[in-house]
C-alpha cells in the first residue's frame, strides 16, 4: 500500500498533478482575482489595527487577502503591520515578502469582495457607515460569501437594515491581537439562518480560531463587558492612589490572569469552594458579594483623568508600539503553547488503561532503562500531519508519542488526507475505489475536532489507529495475501472500518453520531484547511504524503518513514537525527535506495 503521493522525479518544481495550497492557484477574470476554488480569497475591508491582525492570521493560514482600505498608503501600512507580527505567528516566524506575495489592493470596495468566498469588515463602529457598507458589499460579493463584522458593539440586524438579506451579515468578533488570541465571538441576529452560523464557526476554526456563539445579540458581547468591569475597578483603584498602574498590572497577571488562562471565573469559583463547589462558595459569600455589587466603583472619565492615565501608562509601558506588540505576543503564543502541550500529554497509565488487552504489554516482560526527560533541554512544537489508515503515519505517529515521553516536545496532531491528496489523479479503477474508502476515517476526525477542539485529536487518533494497525486489526490479512489479490484485501479491510471508529469514539467519549460524518463531504474544507497549514520554505509546498512533520514551524518535512516503531533511546537518537535535518535550511531530500520494508505498526 503506498502512504503517500510521489513526485514525478527528482526535480524542485511539483508535478502536474501535485496538490496546491489556497490561494496558489487564483485566476485572473475581468471582475478582479476569482478564487478557483472554494474558501481562497477573503477580503479584509480596513487596515487598522484589527484589521492588520486579520491580514497576518489570514496569510498565516495560506490564504489570499484582498485589502480595501481608503488610506493611500495602504500597502506601506499592511507591510510594516506584518513586520511587527510576522515573528509571532501561530504557525511560526514568516518572512514578510513572502506573505506580500498573497496580497493584493483595492481601494474599490465592489471590486474588492468580488469574488471573494469571505469579506471581514473592520470599519468604524459607526452605524450609518457600516449600514452603507454592506449594503455595498451585499451588491457585489458573490451570494454565497460569508458577510463577517468584527465590530465589537454593533449587533448584525442594524447593520443589515438597508440590505436585502439583512440576515446574511454575522459578527465574527475577535480578541485583539486577532492572529494570536483565539476567541471569536460569532453573533447573528433575528434573522440569521442557523446553517449560516454553522458555515461562520467552521468558516474561523479552519483558520484556527476559537469560535463562541453568543446566544443572544447583546450590546458589547461578551467578552468586552468582562474586561470592562474589570477595567472599571482598575481605573478606579490607580484614580484613587491605592495601587500604581505597574502595581495594579502586576497583581493581574500574577494572580488572576494566570488562573484565568486554565479555567474560567466559574471553574475557579467552583474549585474555590471545595467539596461543594460553587453552591458552598456562593454561599459563603453572597450578602457581602451582593452589596459590592450595588455599589460599584464608577471612576469619571474626564478629560483631565484620560490625560494623567495616559502619561502613566507611557512612563510605566513606554511608546513603542511594535515592541510592546512582539513581546505581547510572544509571551502569548508561550502560555498556548505551553498548554497545548498539557492538553496533547498524556500519562502513559492512562494510555495504558485504555488500551484494548491485546495491545498492552506484556506484564511479566523484563523492563528496560528509560531516558529520562532533561529539566534544562530545549523543548520543540511538533506539528504531525497524519491519515488514520497509513500504516507508515501510524508507525512514525508512536515514534513522536514515545520522544515526547522522554524529551521536552508537544505534539499537536493535524490531519491530512490521502484521498484528498490524490483526488483527480488518474489511476486504476481498484486504487480508485481504495482511496475512496480513506475519506471515512479522516472526516470524523475533522468533524471531531470542530466540535470538540484541538485536543480531543490526538486520543481519538490512538484509538482508530489501535484498532486499525494492531493485532487483528483491518490490514492484518494484508500482510498474508498474495500480490495479485493484495488490492481486493485491501478494499475488504477499508470497507469495515466503521465499527472501529464506532469502538474509538466510545473510548474516548466523543458523541456516537460523529461516525455520520464518514459519509458527509462537508468536512472536507477542514480538511483542506489542514493541508494549508503545512508550513512552506518560502518556495512553494508541495505536499507529498503523510505522516508529514513541521518542527517548531519550520516547512513541513515528509517524513520520517520508518519501516518499524523505535523505542527508548533509540526514538530519541532518531529524534535528534530528524531535528537537525529539519532545522538546517540546506537540506532538502533524503531517500534509501533500498525497496520498501513491511511496515510492522506493533510490537
Amino acid at each position: 500500500m503506498s502512504s503517500a503521493v510521489q513526485p514525478s522525479g527528482g526535480g524542485v518544481r511539483p508535478s502536474e498533478g501535485a496538490v496546491q495550497p489556497p490561494g496558489d492557484g487564483l485566476r485572473s477574470s475581468g471582475d478582479g482575482v476569482r478564487p478557483s476554488g472554494d474558501r481562497t480569497v477573503v477580503a479584509v475591508i480596513g487596515a487598522g489595527t484589527i484589521g492588520l491582525g486579520w491580514i497576518a492570521l489570514f496569510l498565516d493560514q495560506g490564504l489570499r487577502v484582498r485589502v480595501n482600505s481608503r488610506r493611500p498608503d495602504a500597502e506601506r501600512v499592511v507591510r510594516e503591520g506584518l513586520a511587527v507580527f510576522a515573528p509571532t505567528l501561530p504557525g511560526g516566524a514568516a518572512d514578510v515578502d513572502v506573505l506580500m506575495e498573497h496580497v493584493e489592493f483595492e481601494p474599490d470596495m465592489a471590486r474588492a469582495v468580488r469574488g471573494a468566498a469571505v469579506v471581514q469588515e473592520n470599519a468604524p463602529d459607526d452605524l450609518a457607515l457600516k449600514q452603507e457598507l454592506f449594503r455595498t458589499v451585499e451588491q457585489a460579493a458573490p451570494a454565497e460569501a460569508l458577510l463577517l463584522s468584527s465590530t465589537s458593539k454593533l449587533l448584525p440586524d442594524d447593520m443589515g437594515a438597508l440590505m436585502d438579506e439583512p440576515g446574511r451579515v454575522v459578527v465574527g468578533h475577535p480578541f485583539n491581537p486577532p492572529h494570536v488570541v483565539p476567541l471569536v465571538e460569532v453573533v447573528g441576529g433575528r434573522l440569521t439562518p442557523a446553517g449560516l452560523i454553522d458555515e461562520v464557526t467552521a468558516f474561523y476554526r479552519a483558520v484556527g480560531k476559537v469560535p463562541v456563539v453568543v446566544r443572544k445579540p447583546v450590546p458589547r458581547f461578551v467578552a468586552n463587558r468582562l474586561q470592562s468591569a474589570l477595567l472599571r475597578e482598575s481605573v478606579h483603584l490607580v484614580q484613587e492612589g491605592v495601587v500604581t498602574m505597574a502595581e495594579l498590572d502586576a497583581v493581574v497577571t500574577q494572580s488572576i490572569g494566570l488562573r484565568w488562562a486554565v479555567v474560567g471565573p466559574f471553574e475557579a469559583f467552583h474549585l474555590g469552594g471545595g467539596e461543594g463547589g460553587l453552591r458552598r462558595w456562593l454561599g459563603g459569600v453572597a450578602p457581602g458579594l451582593e452589596r459590592a455589587w450595588r455599589a460599584p466603583a464608577v471612576p469619571a472619565l474626564t478629560p483631565e483623568a484620560v490625560d494623567a492615565l495616559g502619561a502613566e501608562a507611557d512612563r510605566t509601558f513606554g511608546t513603542d508600539y511594535a515592541a510592546l506588540s512582539r513581546a505581547r505576543d510572544e509571551k502569548q503564543n508561550a502560555v498556548l503553547d505551553a498548554l497545548a502541550r498539557i492538553d496533547a500529554r498524556e500519562a502513559p497509565e492512562a494510555r495504558r488503561d485504555r488500551a484494548p488487552e491485546s495491545h498492552r504489554e506484556d506484564e511479566n516482560m523484563e523492563p528496560q532503562p528509560q531516558p529520562q526527560k532533561s529539566q534544562q533541554a530545549e523543548s520543540h512544537v511538533v506539528d504531525f500531519w497524519f491519515d488514520p489508515l497509513c500504516p507508515f503515519a501510524w508507525i512514525a505517529s508512536r515514534w513522536i508519542t514515545e520522544v515526547a515521553e522522554k524529551a521536552p516536545v508537544t505534539v499537536r496532531w493535524r490531519e491530512m488526507s490521502l484521498a484528498l491528496l490524490n483526488s483527480g489523479k488518474d489511476m486504476p479503477e481498484a486504487r480508485r475505489t481504495m482511496l475512496d474508502l480513506y475519506w471515512g476515517p479522516v472526516r470524523v476526525l475533522a468533524a471531531a475536532r470542530a466540535a470538540h477542539g484541538d485536543a480531543v485529536t490526538g486520543p481519538l487518533y490512538t484509538a482508530m489507529g489501535s484498532r486499525f494497525h494492531g493485532p487483528g486489526g483491518i490490514f492484518e490479512p494484508v500482510r498474508t495475501a498474495p500480490a495479485e489479490e493484495f488490492r481486493a484485501a485491501m478494499i475488504e479491510g477499508l470497507s469495515k472500518t466503521r465499527p472501529d471508529i464506532e469502538a474509538a469514539l466510545a473510548e474516548t467519549g466523543l458523541p456516537a453520531e460523529l461516525v455520520d460524518a464518514m459519509d458527509d463531504d462537508r468536512w472536507d474544507d477542514d480538511l483542506r484547511a489542514s493541508h494549508a497549514r503545512v508550513p512552506s520554505d518560502g518556495l512553494g509546498q508541495e505536499l507529498i504524503g503523510v505522516p508529514t512533520i513541521s518542527v517548531d514551524g519550520g516547512a513541513g518535512q515528509f517524513g520520517p518513514v520508518l519501516s518499524e516503531i523505535p523505542r527508548g533511546e533509540r526514538a530519541v537518537r532518531l529524534w535528534e537525527a530528524f531535528r537537525t535535518l529539519a532545522g538546517d535550511p540546506a537540506f532538502f531530500e533524503l531517500k534509501q535506495s533500498t525497496g520498501r520494508a513491511e511496515p510492522l505498526t506493533h510490537g
